[in-house]
């Protein structure tokens, strides 16, 4: 009896992960709209690797997604845009490379502004010595 009980625990958690994934996929399915499931790819260009193991591709869809890439195996850059579901253009330029990936983009939250009394300690460590004294050759 108790085996019954932890099985039919089991099956209603299961079916209860099963509903919010059905959710959520209902969600996608409503924000991105029929447009954008039947999109086509309207323009593909692709080079093979050159001599030096250089890759280009680039890709357009019908529903205003454009792609660009350009490198090798050890480094990449590329750009990519398209609309929002709030109709707002986003535009993405990255580098992928050995230090990891870097993304640049308008629509990406920025940092705070760095403090005046940070940069004016900054300014004082780069022109102070240790002891507090004025360095002599600054530049």
């Amino acid at each position: 009896m108790r085996y019954f009980f932890i099985t039919l625990f089991c099956l209603a958690l299961l079916l209860a992960q099963l509903d919010a994934k059905l959710v959520r996929i209902r969600r996608i399915r409503r924000l991105v709209g029929d447009s954008e499931r039947d999109a086509q790819i309207t323009d593909y260009r692709v080079s093979p690797l050159d001599e030096e193991g250089v890759f280009k591709y680039a890709f357009k869809t019908s529903n205003g997604i454009d792609v660009q890439a350009a490198g090798s195996a050890l480094e990449t850059i590329g750009i990519y845009s398209y609309t929002s579901p709030e109709g707002v253009p986003i535009e993405t330029r990255y580098i992928a490379d050995e230090l990891g990936f870097h993304v640049v983009g308008r629509h990406l939250p920025q940092p705070p502004p760095t403090p005046s009394y940070i940069l004016r300690s900054l300014e004082y460590i780069r022109t102070h010595n240790e002891d507090g004294s004025p360095k002599l050759h600054t530049l």
